[in-house]
C-alpha cells in the first residue's frame, strides 16, 4: 500500500477539489492486468467469478485445497495493483495443502465499477458467498493486507470464519492522511470500530520496520479487542514476501485458532521474514 505517499500529494489541491472521485483517486490505485505479469511457482491458479450484490462480475483466482485438506484462505490484497498480483503474493498460502481464493474488487484488473470503501465490502460479501461455494463445508480463514485488512476485518465481523490475519493494516484509513484532508474523506475505513465487532480470534502481523503504517497501529488494533494479537516481524517491512513465511505462519496460525477457541492460546511468537 502506498498511503504515506499518496497522501502527502493530497492537501491542500484536495481541499479544494472536496470531490470524492479526485480523493479517491489518490487513495486506490488499479493497474489493468497487462500492466503487471507475474510468474507462479507452482500451478496456474484457477479463473473464478464472483457477482456482487450490484450485479457486478469481478474476476478472481482460485487454487483447491488438497484433498483431505477443509481449509480454504481468501485473500484481500491491498488498495494497488490487481488480483494477479495479489495471486502471486498469495500463492505461498498454499503451503501445506490449503485452498487459497484470491478476491478482488470493482475497478481492479479489468472489473467494472469504482472502488469505494461501500463498493469493497459489497465485493467481499461476493467473495465470501464464492468461497462457500467452492468449498462447502471448508473451514474459512481470511488473510487482508494493508487495505485488504480492512475488507478482511469487516468480512470477519458479519460472517462466521474460522479466524483472521491482517499483515501491516492501518488503524483508521484517516490516520494515514494529512490533518487538512481527513475531515473530507469520502471513505474510513475504521479498523477499531470493525475489529469490536469481530468474535473469533485475529493475528495482526506486522513488520517492525513499516514505514508505510507505523506498527503502533498494530498496537492500537490489538489493544482495541481481546480477541487480536500483535505478532511482531521482527526486521520486516509493508511489503513481505510470504513465501519466507507461510511455513512459520501456519505452524502458527491455526493451532493457535484451535488452542483460542479452547480458551488456553499463548501470544503467537515472533514471525520473521528474515
Amino acid at each position: 500500500m502506498r498511503l504515506s505517499v499518496l497522501f502527502a500529494a493530497m492537501g491542500a489541491a484536495l481541499a479544494l477539489a472536496g470531490c470524492a472521485g479526485a480523493i479517491r483517486d489518490r487513495i486506490y490505485f488499479p493497474a489493468s492486468l497487462a500492466e503487471t505479469p507475474v510468474t507462479f511457482a507452482g500451478e496456474t491458479p484457477q479463473d473464478v467469478t464472483a457477482r456482487t450484490g450490484d450485479g457486478l462480475d469481478l474476476a478472481g483466482y482460485y487454487w483447491p485445497a488438497a484433498s483431505g485438506t477443509d481449509t480454504l484462505v481468501v485473500y484481500f490484497h491491498g488498495n494497488g495493483n490487481n488480483q494477479l498480483v495479489g495471486a502471486a503474493r498469495a500463492e505461498p498460502l498454499r503451503k501445506g495443502g490449503h485452498g487459497v481464493l484470491v478476491a478482488s474488487y470493482r475497478g481492479y484488473g479489468g472489473n467494472p465499477g469504482s472502488p469505494s470503501e461501500t463498493g469493497l465490502f459489497a465485493d467481499g460479501e461476493a467473495w465470501m458467498a464464492k468461497a462457500r461455494e467452492l468449498a462447502p463445508g471448508a473451514k474459512i480463514y481470511l488473510f487482508g493486507h494493508s487495505l485488504g485488512g480492512a475488507v478482511a476485518l469487516e468480512m470477519a465481523a458479519r460472517h462466521e470464519v474460522a479466524g483472521v490475519a491482517t499483515l501491516g493494516i492501518f488503524a483508521r484509513l484517516k490516520d494515514q492522511a494529512p490533518a487538512i484532508a481527513r475531515g473530507i474523506l469520502p471513505d474510513r475505513y475504521d479498523n477499531v470500530a470493525a475489529i469490536r465487532r469481530v468474535s473469533e480470534p485475529v493475528l495482526l502481523l506486522h513488520g517492525t520496520e513499516d514505514d508505510v503504517v507505523p506498527i503502533a497501529a498494530g498496537e492500537e488494533l490489538a489493544k482495541a479487542a481481546p480477541n487480536a494479537t500483535l505478532a511482531r516481524m521482527t526486521g520486516a517491512g509493508h511489503e513481505v514476501d510470504l513465501a519466507q513465511i507461510a511455513d512459520r505462519l501456519w505452524e502458527v496460525w491455526r493451532p493457535w485458532y484451535i488452542s483460542y477457541e479452547k480458551g488456553d492460546a499463548a501470544a503467537p511468537p515472533d514471525i520473521s521474514s528474515k
